[in-house]
């Protein structure tokens, strides 16, 4: 058993209390039509359930967001991220949020194996929504972050897609949100360093699957734009920089807000647009992931 893993639970849990409690405190976006826990691997586990959101009285195709939420790669599931989800929803998108299995009881490429299932699930499925599957995005919150920026290089790659065991779909992104992206554990980090036994077992650097724990491994001209969310309250908002150049030596479109605005005489803290989207500066983010996306939707060809 990894040494550090009780600590992490012990850690995790807290913040579950902290979760339950943050919810419950938040009224959820009204107007929004919920279709919650469908299966995306019929096996009845709660890790491969998905939710779509979209606004109630929708008529015509709308743009689709995909979100993974955070937690460490070890804790989390969809409903922590359902106000961020409906206020997305809300700003005119069809919002698809999906769990998938932690590490702890799984490795990180079985993680990216789920997310891939969701996303096969959803090329298949979609049609059956008012969703424009022309216009798919993106979104990762910390952790989710990571699997996000993997999953798009992943999923334009087919060398990639082969490594992980995964079958290419009729999903293409057309832009990312990361916000508070969790993309580099392979450096001198301590505290995210100590997620790599979870991920990739006891030698983690002899993993094959270790080179995707630092972002200048696996990001390529190929991504498409990525939008970048942190603050200055924000304990990886140095992960946010390192992304962001690593986009812009490949020449990849993308912007980074950096927010230093502060709520209750406290700086903005990590995920927060995701965790309290209902402040002020959570509002103007969440904006500005909608615009970017929006800005970023495919011409239709004739």
């Amino acid at each position: 058993m990894y040494v550090l893993k009780p600590m992490l639970d012990m850690f995790w849990k807290n913040v579950e209390k902290s979760d339950e409690k943050r919810i419950a405190s938040q009224i959820p976006t009204p107007g929004i039509e919920q279709i919650l826990d469908i299966p995306y691997i019929d096996d009845n586990k709660r890790e491969h359930l998905l939710d779509i959101y979209y606004p109630e009285g929708t008529s015509t195709p709308l743009p689709v967001i995909i979100d993974i939420h955070g937690g460490g790669w070890m804790y989390g599931y969809k409903e922590i991220n359902k106000n961020f989800c409906l206020k997305l929803a809300e700003k005119g998108f069809l919002v698809a949020s999906i769990n998938y299995r932690l590490a702890g009881n799984v490795m990180f490429d079985d993680q990216i194996r789920d997310i891939f299932a969701a996303f096969k699930w959803l090329s298949d499925n979609l049609k059956d929504y008012p969703a424009d599957t022309d216009s798919i995005f993106l979104a990762g919150d910390s952790a989710g972050g990571h699997f996000a920026c993997v999953s798009t290089a992943v999923n334009a790659d087919e060398s990639l897609q082969k490594e992980f065991g995964v079958k290419s779909n009729e999903i293409n992104f057309s832009a990312v949100a990361a916000i508070s992206p969790a993309i580099e554990l392979s450096g001198r980090n301590v505290i995210m360093n100590a997620n790599l036994p979870l991920l990739l077992g006891n030698k983690p650097k002899s993993n094959p699957f270790y080179k995707y724990m630092d972002i200048n491994n696996y990001v390529s001209a190929a991504f498409p734009p990525v939008y970048i969310l942190t603050s200055t309250g924000d304990m990886l908002r140095k992960q946010s920089y390192i992304l962001a150049e690593a986009l812009k030596s490949r020449g990849v479109d993308h912007r980074l807000h950096d927010f230093n605005d502060k709520v209750n005489g406290k700086p903005l803290p990590h995920v927060f647009s995701v965790i309290d989207p209902y402040t002020d500066p959570a509002e103007q983010a969440n904006t500005e992931i909608a615009e970017f996306f929006k800005g970023n939707v495919p011409e239709k060809t004739v």
